[in-house]
């Protein structure tokens, strides 16, 4: 995830050379009016992508690491970057990352963020 108050996602696109699974300009979210306002670019991955955690986080990490000075250059220009963990945590669910995919997430050097839904189901 990309953001900035200000964040023209088709700049974004065009400097990363990807296309985003979403976007959001800059403003008020008709979902969430007293949310987050911040423009946002995406890249997702989900069950429709591959059921294997592990190869959603390779998926996503690949485009970063192909990108890593486009994601230096806009964090210099006060974007704010981050990858985003998101998903169901219940019934003695776990995440397990390889040494590897720590490193490789490490050496991108933007923030990791687990956001667990912990809604009954």
């Amino acid at each position: 995830m990309i953001k900035k108050y200000d964040l023209d996602p088709d700049s974004v696109t065009e400097h990363l050379g990807l296309t985003p699974s979403a976007v959001r300009l800059p403003g008020v979210d008709r979902w969430n009016p007293t949310g987050d306002t911040d423009g946002q670019w995406r890249l997702q991955c989900d069950e429709r992508t591959t059921r294997t955690f592990s190869e959603q986080l390779d998926i996503i990490l690949r485009a970063a690491e192909g990108c890593v000075r486009v994601l230096e250059m806009l964090r210099a220009e006060g974007c704010e970057t981050a990858i985003i963990i998101s998903g169901f945590a219940g019934n003695d669910s776990q995440i397990i990352f390889s040494a590897e995919e720590m490193a490789r997430m490490s050496r991108l050097q933007t923030p990791v963020k687990v956001i667990p839904n912990v809604n009954e189901r």
